[in-house]
């Protein structure tokens, strides 16, 4: 239900608390990636932000709940590059993800190693944000080739491409990307072809003939 005055434009106090926020999220999302969790404390990265010690504990609950907004805003970010628009067939769209998935990780190395692909410190509350983004990625992939995701089947084996992928990624970046980025697409969407075809194997009365077919175009 819509309170009383919530259509009021915000107040000064409120755009300067937001602004607060969002710096105070920049800083962490640098200082998380680039360094390990245990070494980034409260006070340096309201330093860095130039506010006050108290106002990141206001806004984030801690160091804890900093970090797991930051890999949310993570997550946030990833999403935005990938998506790709509509029109395309599933084919196109499902690799047009994998490249602007690419692209991103690529653009933003060391929030790839650290907050993405391999979470520095795996709390509770921010692995809890990390599989929520995960669980997006295989809801927009499921969703253009026609497939529930919370299918029994398709669940773990999902879980299983996403896993394999992120590992194949952390290895090309870790390698100095020495394939091309075209190239890993492909063998993304063989791991996501392999994946489909294990689904059937737990269960095999799925109908699955029609997505595959989806998924080479």
């Amino acid at each position: 239900m819509t309170g009383l005055g919530a259509d009021k434009p915000p107040t000064r106090r409120q755009l300067a608390a937001e602004q607060t926020r969002r710096k105070l999220l920049a800083v962490a999302l640098d200082a998380f990636s680039r360094r390990p969790y245990a070494e980034v404390t409260i006070g340096g990265i309201a330093r860095s932000a130039g506010v006050a010690h108290g106002l990141l504990s206001h806004h984030f609950n801690g160091k804890e709940g900093l970090y797991a907004e930051a890999v949310r805003e993570a997550g946030r970010q990833l999403r935005a590059a990938q998506d790709v628009g509509s029109g395309e067939p599933p084919a196109e769209r499902i690799r047009a993800r994998f490249r602007a998935h690419l692209d991103f990780l690529a653009e933003h190395e060391a929030l790839a190693l650290n907050l993405i692909l391999r979470p520095a410190e795996v709390t509770e509350v921010a692995w809890q944000a990390f599989e929520s983004a995960r669980r997006d990625g295989v809801r927009a992939i499921c969703a253009l080739l026609g497939l529930d995701a919370d299918d029994p089947a398709v669940r773990p084996a999902m879980c299983a491409f996403t896993a394999a992928a992120d590992e194949l990624t952390l290895q090309w970046l870790k390698d100095g990307r020495a394939v091309g980025a075209d190239a890993v697409v492909a063998a993304l969407v063989e791991l996501l072809e392999g994946a489909l075809r294990s689904a059937r194997a737990l269960a095999p009365e799925l109908e699955l003939d029609a997505v595959l077919a989806r998924l080479r175009g």
